[in-house]
């Protein structure tokens, strides 16, 4: 936690690296390399520059890693972070963002990096030798009820880890897939590669008395849209993030697309998109259009001007957001009619516990498909 004295905050940072040295008879990577890893209580400890910093430099970084995302995560969910850092020679070069969330139908924690969002490490400088210290450092995080840890990346740069990481004991996990509908084709070939049905519900939808606007990120609109958001994911059994959450989203409002539409003047819902610079990507993450709607096509109406807006403003990637992958499912089917490709949601599992292969062998009751 940081310390407060005299009305200033103190960051106070674990610095573990070192106690590694113990526990192996051969000199660890991190002691050749001058590398240390400090476990961070939040990333305001870090700063915004220096955090946003390493994020810029590594290739694999995006909204998800940056400062602004995980400070809304902090403050806003409550979520318990365990960032790590990585530092060599006293200047930090590479990090791992965490937070220790639930483990759905169980009493028990994980250690995720990242959700909410997309995470895995970030390691720009010292590749080899920052991951050995981050993955030995790992366990040390997990006590208590916190019983494994996820890593969940964002795209297929991370299959460049694969090999690494099961050799320390992480084991794949797929049961997510992601959507991407590829921008570069031009909006009319992406309305012709679309299912007909998809293809219809746009052109239906034209007919009808509507407009879209683009919303500034202010608390009325969010407010707005988060009263929609609620009833949508109360009617579909999901999560729902406090507002609070969305409250401190507006500290990136560059990074966020707030879509209203109205239909013959009433308010019929609306879409709130991340915008993922580092990778020319634009992220499907909310969604709130009321069931009354749904036969003015209002979803098919907001996902075809969200394809129009990204064309324009040079993106390169929709990206509607997790779902399951069960062909069966009407979300999967819904995104799929779009046209998109489906790609897995790489996910690394690492047991901290006797007790994950409890809950592992429990979860299969319900994932019958993922053990």
């Amino acid at each position: 936690m940081a310390q407060k004295t005299g009305g200033s905050t103190r960051s106070k940072l674990h610095r573990i690296g070192s106690l590694f040295s113990e526990r192996y008879a051969r000199p660890t990577v991190s002691e050749r390399s001058n590398l240390e890893v400090d476990v961070v209580d939040t990333v305001r400890d870090v700063g915004k520059e220096q955090w946003n910093g390493i994020v810029d430099r590594s290739s694999r970084g995006s909204v998800f890693h940056r400062y602004e995302w995980l400070d809304a995560i902090e403050t806003g969910l409550n979520y318990t972070p365990r960032h790590l850092v990585v530092t060599k020679d006293g200047n930090r070069i590479g990090l791992m963002p965490n937070f220790v969330v639930e483990i759905e139908k169980t009493p028990f924690n994980r250690l995720s990096s990242l959700y909410p969002g997309f995470g895995g490490p970030l390691l720009p400088t010292d590749p080899k030798e920052s991951l050995e210290c981050i993955v030995e450092t790992v366990p040390k995080l997990c006590r208590g009820t916190t019983i494994v840890h996820q890593i969940r990346g964002l795209d297929t740069s991370y299959l460049r880890y694969n090999d690494a990481l099961q050799s320390w004991g992480y084991r794949p996990f797929r049961r997510e897939c992601r959507f991407l509908l590829d921008l570069t084709k031009g909006h009319e070939q992406l309305l012709e590669d679309m299912s007909r049905t998809r293809r219809r519900g746009i052109e239906r939808g034209r007919d009808a008395d509507y407009e879209i606007v683009e919303e500034e990120l202010t608390r009325e609109n969010l407010q707005r849209f988060y009263r929609t958001y609620e009833r949508v994911m109360d009617r579909v059994d999901g999560d729902v993030y406090p507002f609070s959450f969305f409250e401190q989203l507006q500290a990136m409002e560059s990074r966020f697309l707030l879509l209203t539409i109205r239909i013959d003047g009433e308010y019929a819902g609306g879409m709130l998109e991340v915008l993922d610079d580092e990778h020319d990507a634009v992220h499907g993450f909310f969604a709130a259009v009321p069931r009354e709607y749904f036969d003015d096509h209002a979803s098919e109406l907001l996902y075809d001007h969200v394809f129009q807006w990204g064309i324009e403003h040079g993106y390169e990637t929709y990206d509607f957001g997790s779902t399951n992958t069960d062909f069966e499912d009407g979300v999967y089917r819904f995104k799929e009619g779009f046209g998109g490709r489906a790609v897995p949601v790489l996910v690394w599992e690492r047991g901290c516990s006797p007790l994950w292969k409890l809950v592992k062998a429990g979860r299969s009751l319900y994932w019958p498909y993922y053990t």
